[in-house]
């Protein structure tokens, strides 16, 4: 027997639906209907702040499955104010999608947000594209290439997710309301400083603070107890994945870190691999490592990242015994004929 009153499952349906819908531009309408469903009852406030900090978990999923499930977000929104929304028997992938995000939710039990007139919006850059977001609060973040970020803040606290990529943020001080920026699991946060924070697709974070002091840590399960947390001063950094700590605190030259705001990728003696694989960021082009004897081959310096093909030839006058081809929109790279990488030559 229904007693009327929408379950937990079908408002977490409903958020689920409405952090998808809310990761692109939305005109004013859509924005209004959002509001009046999140006011509607406290439960869908919390409900909606969990799903925002698993949006990486809904963004695995096939571009056609997602673009169908959001088409329609008003559907989801209004049957989560009476009761649950069944399962359309000719949309098998509707309750495999749901299922696959709310579980994750259910599993991670966050709610992070007291009800008080909670605003969302996002803020994307396309391939080798930057862009300066300013927040209500005077707080700045600088984005890199291929970066989405989300406000998910409120009347009372400033929060942002960061989705996907890099940014530098600027925040101003405020003793009473701490800034905090959400990675799935972890959570850094601070009163006022300038830090960079950067997630690669790996899954690795690289918390870098170039002032003041920063607060990460990894949030246990039901956000009871952090498994770790660190304190990070000007001029340390982290490293670390959903698994844990790759690299406690360690100092390091924090400038190099934000010379992608000059068109620069800084290296100090970095795997061929791993350089190609930042680069990469900032083209649609394929780079191709033919020969895997270079692959691991160090290389150090500045390359231009506005001009891939610039950094490449700069890579090849690092270091000679590499030859850099383009043929058909891929750039490859080999081992020039006739020479050996160092480390070979010297073993």
């Amino acid at each position: 027997m229904s007693t009327g009153v929408p379950s937990t499952s079908a408002i977490r349906e409903a958020a689920v639906c409405w952090c998808m819908r809310l990761e692109g531009e939305v005109g004013d309408a859509v924005r209004e209907e959002f509001h009046r469903w999140v006011l509607a009852d406290p439960r869908h406030e919390r409900e909606y702040a969990a799903a925002v900090s698993l949006t990486i978990a809904a963004s695995e999923i096939p571009l056609e499955a997602r673009a169908a499930w959001t088409a329609s977000p008003s559907s989801f929104a209004s049957a989560s104010l009476a009761a649950p929304a069944p399962v359309a028997p000719r949309r098998p992938w509707r309750a495999a999608l749901a299922a696959s995000v709310l579980v994750a939710i259910a599993a991670a039990g966050w709610y992070f947000m007291p009800p008080s007139g909670l605003m969302t919006e996002s803020f994307v850059t396309d391939t080798g594209e930057m862009r300066t977001v300013k927040f209500e609060d005077g707080s700045v973040a600088y984005l890199n290439t291929r970066t989405r970020l989300q406000w998910i803040g409120n009347m009372s606290e400033r929060r942002v997710a960061l989705l996907e990529g890099e940014a530098l943020f600027d925040v101003i001080h405020d003793e009473k309301w701490p800034f905090h920026v959400v990675l799935d699991n972890s959570e850094i946060q601070v009163r006022g400083t300038r830090f960079n924070v950067y997630r690669k697709k790996s899954g690795e974070v690289f918390v870098t603070v170039l002032e003041g002091t920063v607060d990460v840590q990894e949030l246990g399960q039901g956000r009871q107890r952090p498994a770790w947390k660190r304190e990070l001063h000007a001029g340390e950094r982290i490293v670390y994945r959903p698994i844990g700590l790759i690299r406690d605190v360690h100092t390091t030259d924090a400038l190099e870190a934000v010379k992608w705001r000059d068109g620069v990728l800084q290296l100090a003696n970095e795997p061929l691999e791993e350089v190609l694989e930042e680069l990469t960021r900032y083209t649609d082009r394929r780079i191709v490592i033919r020969d895997p004897r270079i692959a691991t081959m160090p290389i150090g310096g500045a390359l231009p990242t506005r001009d891939v093909r610039a950094a490449l030839k700069r890579i090849e006058a690092l270091e000679p015994s590499i030859i850099v081809t383009e043929q058909g929109g891929q750039f490859t790279l080999s081992l020039r004929p006739g020479t050996q990488p160092a480390d070979l030559q010297t073993q």
